[in-house]
């Protein structure tokens, strides 16, 4: 706690101090001629602050010797993180299957509809989408994954104990509610430009992979992209009209070999999903639209809807009813009401 008040998140000096004599003597050595960032106080005292500011709002501290530090931070080096500050849920279980979803803070309505829905079929397939909780494309995928009760995690470039930015407030205390809220920046902490690119680190490092959707040449959602590519995970890219100046990047990217063109919540899949699972063929979204639009109707009936095998349907049906999205009735298969309005939340 105290290195995370001495020095800037993501030195990669004060990661090899540590790395070399351990956190605990890092923190004595900094201190000798350093003092807590954003205050002229002792050391001592603003610890204490610290820990009062958490106990105020219920966040923990990780660091990196817990059982509930999430691992895949370790491929970052001298640049992983000191400590982690969570709000919400569990954050490791959360991350075995993940995937972030970044992009243009103006996005288009295309872009927002695109991320919505690949959020929202990645998480009915049981992945966490992880993003920044900023304006724009992250906004669309943390309400995708909650649109359909799934988990997502938004990992923040200031404190967790503040809302950013304040009009996304809502999404904010949706993603506790059934997710986490995470930051590397001591609590309290306000978000600067050079915050969010080392952010942007931290997102890529927690996904099995990185969804670009819609960013032009010099989005910060790029640098997300790049770290990713680093850290040798995947790198996709969602494509947009050739004539967007919002999706310059994500075909510049794709043209370049920096990432892979995906079309749908499958594509992504394809590339994330542990060796030997099955990759998915079916949308989950277009079960539900049929049923949102025909009402029940047996596993047959809406087979022959979706132009699928009864017993693949019959499956995939299963597991949204795992998930609270349809129900077994007497005519056979029904979206559920709170199901029904989530659902009509992400425009479809």
């Amino acid at each position: 706690m105290a290195l995370s008040l001495l020095a800037e998140a993501g030195d990669q000096d004060v990661g090899a101090l540590v790395a070399r004599v351990g956190a605990v003597r890092a923190a004595e050595e900094l201190a000798r001629y350093r003092v807590p960032r954003r205050s002229g106080a002792d050391l001592a005292t603003a610890v204490a602050g610290q820990i009062e500011r958490a106990r105020k709002v219920a966040a923990r501290c990780l660091i990196p010797d817990d059982g509930a530090w999430p691992s895949q931070l370790d491929d970052l080096g001298c640049g992983a993180p000191v400590l982690l500050w969570v709000r919400g849920g569990q954050l490791r279980p959360s991350l075995l299957r993940s995937v972030a979803m970044v992009g243009a803070r103006a996005c288009s309505p295309y872009g927002r509809v695109q991320a919505e829905t690949l959020a929202a079929d990645l998480a009915l397939f049981g992945w966490t989408i992880v993003s920044g909780g900023a304006y724009g494309i992250d906004a669309a995928a943390h309400a995708g994954a909650l649109a359909v009760g799934g988990q997502t995690v938004l990992v923040s470039a200031g404190g967790v104990d503040k809302a950013y930015p304040r009009g996304n407030e809502q999404v904010y205390a949706r993603v506790l509610d059934s997710g986490c809220v995470v930051s590397e920046y001591p609590l309290g902490s306000t978000p600067a430009r050079h915050r969010f690119l080392v952010r942007n680190r931290l997102i890529a490092a927690l996904s099995r992979g990185t969804v670009v959707v819609e960013a032009g040449y010099r989005s910060g959602a790029r640098s997300t992209a790049a770290s990713a590519g680093a850290l040798n995970r995947h790198v996709m890219a969602v494509p947009g009209p050739v004539t967007s100046d919002l999706s310059a990047g994500c075909h510049r990217m794709i043209r370049d070999g920096e990432a892979v063109l995906v079309r749908n919540s499958a594509d992504i899949q394809e590339l994330v999903a542990p060796m030997g699972e099955e990759p998915a063929g079916t949308h989950p979204r277009e079960l539900l639209t049929w049923l949102a639009a025909h009402g029940p109707a047996a596993t047959a009936r809406v087979a022959a809807g979706v132009q699928l095998d009864a017993a693949e349907v019959e499956a995939l049906l299963t597991m949204l009813e795992g998930a609270g999205m349809v129900t077994r009735v007497r005519r056979g298969w029904a979206m559920a009401e709170a199901a029904l309005r989530r659902f009509a939340a992400t425009g479809s």
